[in-house]
């Protein structure tokens, strides 16, 4: 694939095994089979940007791995970044540093919030959103997505009935959504702003996929509709899922609220998270700098995959049905006209189509009958997995007729 007269070949198969890779090495600890083929967790299996790995072994060919400063440069990168590719402007005070996205979550509601408050999500969700609120004795309330002429939408009725409630403290946002792909038009998102102005509800905003969008749509940062809104909301971002190094463990949060702000860095120092990873930094700063034409002809790879995704399980996969999403390298695989029962689905897969995917009832019980394909692959093995799919699906409908 060319871009800007540089070529990225994504079409490269490179072994991911023995290198400790959870999408690859732990396949007998989390499906109970070596045999199969994972397209599972949110990691691609693309090399990073060569300015990224090079600059990485620069640092590594030095001996000594010690305590690391966040220069003024890595600020920069990110202020420059944000501005360049989402229109958003944003001031050097309000950038936190976090080990990753989900701690930041978690810390967020621990600031912001107090035991047995509620705090909403609109499932099928990421699932690390439930545990953030349960772990930490909150109570998580739904306000789930419902699917409405082939897109899934905001019930804006009922999130309006939740967000009423005063025990409802926070709004946890997916932005672009994971699993379902939406990339969230500008006004929905004032919709969502306007509710919660009404009745006081903070918004945790997760927008780790927001570079990770299609043609024909826009990410839209929920905290850059304007002053009233910035000041109410918390951020979250990251290069990892952008430029594939989730590994390095870190991520940044923004907090335009000088309140609000002091509240996470405290509870950032009682739990002594206030170091980053030294490689993390490093990664950062040069995808920032250096990855714009890498991650433009990423984007057009993932949307060709997708392309594969949908015109394979339209004309193959019979009865399975998919939306082509919309962002994010994930996709949402609605097999309830075979299944409905999530473990089922999941044995299927695993142990009929030899596949590894993530199962949707892990996403909350709208994802029962679900599962989620994880498309930053080469194509041929997107191909092979959906191939195995469709012969696994035949044999199914071939042993049901044996029994009519």
């Amino acid at each position: 694939m060319i871009k800007n007269n540089i070529t990225f070949d994504f079409d490269q198969r490179i072994s991911r095994h023995a290198t400790g890779s959870v999408k690859w090495d732990a396949l007998g600890k989390v499906f109970g089979s070596e045999d199969i083929l994972p397209l599972w967790i949110a990691d691609m299996d693309f090399p990073s940007p060569e300015a990224v790995s090079t600059k990485l072994n620069e640092r590594a060919s030095h001996p000594i791995y010690g305590y690391n400063t966040q220069e003024s440069s890595l600020y920069q990168s990110i202020i420059e970044w944000l501005k360049r590719r989402h229109g958003w402007e944003i001031e050097k005070d309000w950038i936190l540093f976090a080990p990753g996205v989900v701690p930041s979550i978690t810390l967020s509601i621990l600031a912001l919030s107090e035991p047995g408050d509620g705090i909403i999500i609109q499932p099928p969700v990421y699932p690390p959103f439930f545990d953030s609120i349960k772990d930490n004795n909150r109570e998580v309330v739904e306000n789930p997505l419902v699917f409405k002429d082939s897109l899934y939408e905001i019930d804006f009725e009922d999130l309006d009935k939740k967000l009423s409630n005063p025990k409802n403290k926070l709004l946890l946002l997916c932005s672009p959504h994971n699993p379902v792909g939406r990339v969230w038009r500008e006004e929905e998102l004032r919709k969502i702003y306007e509710l919660c102005q009404k009745y006081k509800v903070d918004v945790l905003s997760d927008e780790i996929h927001s570079d990770l969008v299609f043609d024909g749509h826009k990410h839209t940062v929920f905290a850059s509709l304007g002053t009233p809104i910035c000041k109410q909301s918390v951020t979250f971002m990251a290069a990892s899922k952008t430029f594939n190094v989730a590994g390095l463990n870190f991520s940044f949060i923004i907090v335009p609220c000088k309140r609000r702000r002091a509240l996470i860095e405290g509870w950032m120092h009682r739990l002594h998270m206030n170091r980053n990873n030294l490689f993390g930094v490093l990664a950062t700063e040069v995808a920032y700098q250096e990855g714009n034409a890498w991650l433009d002809a990423l984007l057009s790879y993932l949307e060709e995959n997708a392309d594969v995704l949908v015109d394979f399980v339209k004309t193959r996969l019979i009865g399975v049905k998919v939306n082509k999403p919309e962002g994010t390298y994930l996709a949402w695989l609605d097999f309830r006209a075979y299944f409905t029962d999530a473990k089922e689905l999941e044995h299927f897969l695993v142990h009929t189509a030899k596949v590894g995917l993530n199962s949707g009832g892990n996403f909350g019980i709208q994802g029962k009958g679900f599962a989620r394909i994880n498309l930053a692959t080469q194509r041929s093995v997107l191909l092979e997995a959906l191939t195995r799919i469709e012969k696994a699906l035949k044999l199914k409908l071939s042993e049901t007729t044996k029994h009519l």
